[in-house]
């Protein structure tokens, strides 16, 4: 993870959100629990403490938006999104024609088509998911 918050930071162009303190964690969980979604891993939490969200040109990690400090709030995402499985699969981010989420029964991150919700490629974590859609080479 620290390499790629190193390479991250490099990015010129990038915008991110206010970093995030261990109650914001917390009520994220709790929040995303109310709403019937399923919770990523602690692995997505911690990317979100350095770089709540990350917007690169019409690319995104979804952030979280307790403060209404950043654009794409991760709560509100999903809840205003047509997922069909918003029961297994957790939205965390986007470009124009593809999702990036969390499949819950597969403990997978995939990239998911917009329009069908098919997925069209399986990432190993969520480090290498962060690469793949601000197209950061590993």
């Amino acid at each position: 993870m620290e390499e790629l918050l190193k390479q991250i930071s490099e990015l010129e162009y990038g915008i991110t959100g206010s970093p995030l303190i261990a109650a914001d964690i917390l009520q994220a969980k709790e929040d995303l629990s109310d709403a019937s979604l399923p919770l990523p891993p602690d692995e997505v939490f911690q990317f979100l403490t350095y770089y709540n969200g990350f917007k690169l040109d019409d690319r995104c990690i979804f952030g979280i938006d307790n403060r209404h400090h950043f654009l794409h709030d991760l709560l509100g995402e999903n809840l205003a999104s047509d997922n069909p499985y918003q029961d297994n699969m957790l939205l965390l981010g986007e470009t124009s024609g593809t999702y990036v989420a969390w499949v819950k029964d597969k403990r997978q991150y995939c990239i998911i088509d917009k329009s069908s919700f098919m997925v069209l490629h399986r990432l190993k974590d969520f480090a290498a998911t962060v690469r793949y859609i601000l197209k950061i080479d590993d």
